[in-house]
């Protein structure tokens, strides 16, 4: 059973500080079930971000997109259209989502937005 929980949001803004285009990407599987990384948390977790930015005086674009699950290659594959377009990923999935994400893009950063246990 995978157990999950987000990063403090300071940690994740100084994750991404240098970049001004990012993809936040949830996962519909076992992290939505912690209430952690499903489609709503994403909302969130971009809505945070932008304020903070906002509140630096940056802007900042990011693509919302919750995917089925980040663990199987073919709804990782649903991404790559984005993916040139934009600097780092950002993903609230566990360990295996964000693995997955870094393998199949390894020319773009991928972050991880939640601690998984």
């Amino acid at each position: 059973m995978i157990v999950a929980q987000g990063k403090p949001i300071a940690d994740i803004l100084e994750m991404i500080e240098p970049y001004d285009k990012i993809i936040l990407v949830g996962c519909k599987g076992c992290v939505a079930v912690c209430a952690a990384g499903g489609e709503k948390e994403v909302g969130v977790l971009a809505a945070e971000i932008r304020l903070a930015r906002k509140r630096d005086g940056r802007e900042i674009e990011i693509r919302e997109l919750t995917l089925e699950r980040q663990c199987d290659p073919e709804y990782v594959e649903q991404i790559r259209n984005y993916v040139g377009a934009y600097q780092a990923i950002l993903s609230i999935a566990c360990g295996v989502g964000v693995q997955f994400l870094a393998e199949h893009y390894a020319g773009c950063p991928v972050f991880p937005g939640l601690n998984t246990a």
